[in-house]
């Protein structure tokens, strides 16, 4: 499997090779001189620094790696499924070569003319790592790299709203504080997109969520089975207001196992992708926050009654005193972090409503 002939050609990885075992081949991937992408399953697998990592594309995609899957000519895909939020609402472009490296083909039959590798993936790696002619791709790999620099992991876009500090440089600062094995657990909505897009994980570190149902509520009970699965260990678990309230009795869980599982809940007031969706169609708010029957509790004082330390934050100040006492704490620990109630969940790929129905814009046209 050579596929290079192409002029611009990109891979992306997805958990499938982590599934085959292979995760400890993709540095070797990143040296072959091709760019190389990553679904959000994925995440964890590619050092972000590396200078053939240009991130991870998809609907709530970092604007450097749509603009690179985009505009590839040939596409390599190795245990990605290339969902619709991994490639857009649109998919991919026509006169795109694809190479899906599978093994159930079914996968492949979603995209017309895909060539189809029956392979596990550790299998199509080492494929693609034999040795060969040598290609050179240094016009690509050069304005790979500049879209890489013109587009950084936080841009102008992610600012403080109304006096509230912005959730992806927050998260984006979280890393001096993880150790290098660190085990970070998403909840869906804000904890999701945010850490997907801001937060930089290197191997070994793991960064986890749920893929395919993309379920509110799974951040608590999945930090607890990463917790239990390494041995007790320290678990990160970023999870939401509206998010919490679905498995609020896994804090006890927590808790009562004494599990060291640190939380930072992101308050916004309900349910803050629903508003968002709700306010683009024109509709009014209906069961998202506390205006429209919706009302969240406090969870400092929820974790106070499980004997659970906890804190709120407000401000960049009080997260400045409150992180570091929230790794300090030897066992469970919790932290609000109010954010406001309408912050914009961007860059995402935006869309407008015609005759009712949504018209979305193109991969690499994200909304800021």
């Amino acid at each position: 499997m050579r596929p290079f002939e192409s002029e611009r050609p990109v891979i992306i990885v997805g958990h499938g090779v982590r599934a085959a075992g292979a995760a400890h081949l993709v540095p070797r991937l990143l040296d072959l001189g091709v760019p190389v992408l990553c679904s959000w399953q994925a995440a964890d697998m590619v050092d972000p620094d590396h200078e053939n990592a240009f991130g991870r594309p998809g609907v709530y995609g970092q604007r450097c790696a749509n603009k690179v899957l985009y505009n590839a000519d040939a596409i390599v895909a190795i245990g990605c499924r290339l969902s619709p939020f991994t490639i857009g609402h649109h998919g991919l472009r026509k006169d795109q070569l694809l190479m899906m490296a599978d093994i159930d083909e079914a996968e492949a039959k979603k995209f017309p003319g895909c060539t189809f590798l029956r392979q596990d993936a550790k299998n199509a790696i080492e494929i693609l790592l034999a040795p060969g002619p040598a290609h050179e791709f240094a016009d690509w790999l050069a304005q790979c790299r500049k879209w890489k620099a013109e587009y950084p992991w936080l841009d102008s876009a992610h600012v403080d709203v109304n006096g509230h500090p912005n959730t992806y440089r927050f998260i984006h600062a979280l890393p001096e504080h993880l150790a290098p094995d660190a085990i970070v657990v998403t909840d869906m909505g804000t904890a999701l997109t945010s850490a997907f897009q801001s937060l930089k994980i290197k191997p070994p570190q793991r960064l986890l969520t749920s893929g395919g149902l993309g379920e509110m509520g799974v951040a608590l009970p999945a930090a607890i089975g990463a917790s239990f699965a390494t041995g007790r260990g320290p678990v990160l678990c970023l999870s939401c207001d509206g998010g919490m309230m679905l498995n609020l009795q896994e804090l006890q869980t927590i808790a009562h196992h004494q599990l060291p599982v640190k939380i930072i809940v992101f308050s916004n007031d309900g349910y803050l992708m629903l508003k968002h969706t709700q306010k683009a169609q024109g509709m009014m708010y209906a069961g998202v926050d506390k205006m429209s029957g919706l009302s969240c509790p406090s969870y400092r004082k929820l974790a106070y009654a499980l004997d659970i330390p906890a804190c709120d934050i407000h401000s960049w100040a009080d997260a400045k005193t409150a992180i570091p006492q929230l790794f300090a704490e030897k066992g469970p620990a919790l932290v609000e972090f109010f954010m406001d109630p309408e912050q914009p969940l961007v860059p995402k790929i935006g869309y407008q409503m015609k005759d009712g129905n949504p018209v979305y814009a193109q991969l690499d046209e994200l909304s800021p």
